[in-house]
């Protein structure tokens, strides 16, 4: 069994994560055919977390490029802010490293198609953590979908609602700087509903949105009375019209209070309707219009592979570490099996990019009061 070399970029909350999924694939797969340890991570306070650095067995933790740069690694990952992306996805392509990297790619579009262009010069596999794209539900409604039990689509409503920046006294960080992440609660949590939305339904030709940020200032870091503008978006509301002709909308927030964390879709077509809640990971609901009753659970169609591919690279029930652990394992563990059989990874850097491209069109849209914006591709 091979064990990937990871080079970690970045050790706040998400670098946290990526180094756990890492370390838990033995424990969350039956005779893994791989897996993978951190060898070393690039922070800006290196002296901080030692205690987890040792339990996760992480022998470097430095500030130090020239160190960090000068280690032999199998793959990068970058968990760093949005605003450095390109500098050390740059740094990997020179040096013909393999990368994974934290949605979205980078902070502005000309340097994710600038990356796109560079890793196919090279050859070089990449993967995006787009991990709803790796629940066991998104699998299920991909296959009732290829299967043409909705028939045409319709329309569609997604959202994905969060109460975390609900508090006015929750201090400024990075996600709330449009300089360094580029966007707000579109990029950070719509990301992942515009890429489900295109793989689930195709390519969207146009979009309009607006957005809005009701929290306008917020306290500095360490202080009750100074506080810093937010200019990042706390809501969204997205309408796309899908190239088959289907028509639907996203609507993100993270100041969503009681919400919890809420993330749904539902589709309908002139045959049929999908209902999926993807803080339940296995289960779907499907409305057959012929026979006019809902099917709910794991419903697959007859012609679809049984377990589907995302149920088979899903933890097992009694290996489970969590929804949300799960996906960054799941997710991590489809990049390294890519690596051994040496196939395209579904979320790679075109993939990244597509995404990233319905995000710039929707931003350009609520830049000019929702105007229609046509997406190119």
């Amino acid at each position: 069994m091979k064990i990937y070399k990871i080079g970690l970029i970045g050790f706040g909350f998400i670098g946290k994560v990526h180094a756990n999924a890492y370390h838990s694939i033995p424990y969350c797969y039956s005779h893994p055919s791989v897996s993978a340890q951190v060898t070393a991570v690039l922070r800006s306070h290196p002296t901080q977390d030692q205690e987890l650095l040792a339990a996760l067995g992480i022998p470097i933790c430095t500030n130090d490029e020239q160190v960090f740069w000068d280690q032999d690694y199998d793959i990068i990952d970058i968990c760093s802010p949005n605003s450095s992306h390109y500098e050390y996805a740059l740094k990997a392509i020179e040096r013909r490293i393999p990368i994974y990297c934290e949605k979205p790619l980078t902070k502005d579009i000309k340097d994710a198609r600038e990356l796109v262009k560079l890793v196919d010069q090279y050859g070089i596999p990449t993967h995006t953590a787009l991990t709803y794209r790796f629940l066991p539900v998104t699998g299920l409604a991909k296959e009732i979908l290829s299967a043409g039990l909705l028939g045409e689509i319709n329309h569609f409503h997604s959202q994905f609602f969060h109460s975390s920046y609900l508090d006015p006294n929750r201090p400024i960080s990075w996600r709330l700087q449009e300089s360094i992440a580029g966007g707000g609660t579109l990029t950070d949590l719509g990301i992942h509903f515009l890429d489900l939305i295109q793989y689930l339904l195709g390519d969207t030709e146009w979009i309009q949105c607006q957005t809005k940020t009701f929290i306008k200032a917020r306290p500095r870091q360490n202080s009750t009375d100074a506080l810093e503008n937010v200019n990042v978006d706390d809501w969204a509301l997205c309408t796309l019209g899908m190239r088959d002709g289907g028509i639907g909308s996203l609507e993100v927030s993270r100041v969503s209070g009681g919400a919890g964390n809420t993330a749904s879709m539902e589709i309908f077509g002139s045959h049929g309707s999908l209902k999926i809640d993807f803080t339940q990971a296995d289960k779907i609901q499907f409305f057959d219009a012929s026979k006019n009753y809902w099917i709910s659970g794991g419903f697959l169609p007859e012609n679809a592979p049984h377990p589907c591919y995302n149920q088979a690279i899903w933890p097992a029930s009694k290996q489970s570490l969590g929804q949300f652990m799960d996906a960054h394992v799941a997710s991590i563990f489809d990049f390294l099996s890519r690596l051994e059989t040496k196939t395209p990874s579904p979320t790679n850097f075109h993939t990244a990019l597509k995404s990233q491209e319905l995000l710039h069109a929707a931003y350009q849209s609520a830049i000019e009061q929702g105007r229609k914006v046509f997406v190119n591709g």
